[in-house]
């Protein structure tokens, strides 16, 4: 679910700790449905516009009265009260916006938590990193995780999906039961398309995964939203959040070819890099309207921490893609994803390694 101050994009991980605050080219725009981001206001009037008086003064004789500007909105409270709307919509109670971090050039972090929990007890630890993005109009939500109790392999942010949607990831939660719900964006409160719930971990992580049913969608995006069982009325305590947008074509995207410069060595497809550059990935696909390339680490679980390295939504012949991210001189191990968008839905390709040594 969204207010009406909020809008969407892009999405980072754990592994962007290891890799540092690099910057990808994105090819092209990276704008999928927005929604509207919070303003950050400069300046406020001292008088109503309607009645304020000419430039001369009044009829008795007072120097007429003239804006007065303020210090901008700082940065860090902007999206801290973006992350605060967010997540009081989805139907948390009291969200506190406890810290702020800076991610990248326009990109966020903000860490929140329900004021109280049960019994009135004040809670004063995160329980929800919301992930956000800055544009001339104000900070745009692009994300959330539960900490520690959600993490989604399925489906992976921005791309297209059909009811039955088939979730998995891992969970911890009351029971062992997450909630999802489906949303689809619309002015003032979003329309819940459908709802369901999965099984996973109940002391720790484990696996959960299942087909959620949701109704035909009437626009072009929405969310999926994971809250886990808190065994209380208290409102959610916690939740991550997947931007989505809903297939509206029967025309299914496809993965032709994809090669990378450097290129891979051998047959197990690997790309090993050495200290600072570019890796650029070059795609062809049919029936995408956008590419995206991400970076996942290696080992089991990798997906939601997944680095978004770059965007392509600018083809010029709607067939060749291209991302080039400028790699830093820091040891990881992964393998590239990439996926095409198209109205039709989502195609994935992963046979690619990425080593740096």
């Amino acid at each position: 679910m969204r207010p009406s101050h909020i809008r969407l994009v892009a999405a980072a991980g754990v592994l962007a700790v290891a890799l540092g605050a690099t910057t990808a080219f994105v090819v092209g725009r990276d704008n999928p449905a927005q929604p509207t981001a919070a303003t950050t206001p400069t300046t406020v009037a001292a008088t109503d516009p309607t009645t304020a008086p000419a430039a001369g003064g009044n009829d008795r004789g007072e120097p007429a009265t003239t804006p007065t500007t303020r210090r901008p909105v700082p940065q860090d409270q902007a999206a801290k009260a973006a992350a605060v709307a967010f997540l009081r919509g989805l139907g948390m109670l009291d969200p506190v916006a406890a810290t702020y971090q800076k991610t990248g050039a326009a990109t966020a972090e903000v860490g929140v938590h329900p004021r109280a929990g049960e019994g009135g007890r004040v809670l004063d630890q995160v329980t929800t990193l919301v992930q956000l993005h800055r544009y001339a109009n104000g900070w745009v939500v692009t994300g959330a995780k539960a900490v520690n109790a959600i993490e989604v392999d399925q489906p992976l942010p921005f791309t297209r999906i059909l009811s039955p949607l088939t979730v998995s990831g891992q969970s911890s939660a009351y029971e062992g039961t997450v909630h999802v719900t489906v949303t689809e964006d619309r002015r003032g409160a979003d329309r819940v398309l459908g709802k369901g719930f999965v099984n996973g971990g109940a002391a720790e992580l484990a696996p959960f995964s299942g087909p959620i049913r949701f109704a035909r969608p009437t626009g072009d995006a929405g969310w999926v939203v994971f809250t886990p069982d808190s065994g209380a009325d208290l409102g959610i305590f916690s939740a991550t959040a997947v931007r989505v947008r809903f297939v509206n074509s029967d025309h299914t995207p496809q993965i032709l070819d994809a090669t990378t410069s450097p290129s891979p060595t051998g047959s197990s497809r690997l790309v090993t890099l050495t200290g600072s550059g570019t890796l650029t990935v070059r795609v062809k696909a049919f029936a995408a309207d956008e590419v995206r390339v991400l970076l996942v680490p290696s080992g089991t679980g990798g997906r939601p921490h997944a680095r978004l390295l770059g965007v392509d939504t600018g083809s010029e012949d709607g067939e060749h893609w291209s991302v080039s991210w400028r790699y830093p001189d820091q040891s990881f191990h992964g393998h590239l994803l990439i996926v095409a968008n198209g109205r039709g839905g989502t195609a994935e390709h992963d046979g690619i390694a990425v080593l740096h040594t």
